[in-house]
């Protein structure tokens, strides 16, 4: 098990971009500035999170600006791979 945070790819960092609550709460323009946003100024990570049985396995995203605060929290639907937000 893998549990050190990794940096997102350019297609997380798309899918993340398209969701409107995050770009919302960054004021983003659309996606593509959040895209930009999430590559310099957000703080991103994924995890390969694998919880106690039963829970969760997949990917875990925490996304959190740079103020202290709660951090958006998404996880993979199962079966669909949407992201979803927790």
């Amino acid at each position: 098990m893998n549990n050190k945070p990794s940096v997102l790819s350019r297609q997380e960092m798309k899918e993340i971009a398209a969701i409107d609550l995050i770009r919302q709460s960054w004021g983003a323009e659309d996606a593509a500035e959040m895209e930009a946003m999430l590559n310099d100024t957000v703080y991103a990570v994924k995890f390969d999170f694998h919880a106690g049985s039963p829970g969760y396995v997949g990917d875990y995203f925490i996304v959190a600006g740079d103020a202290l605060g709660e951090p958006f929290q998404l996880i993979r639907k199962n079966g669909t791979g949407e992201l979803i937000l927790l």
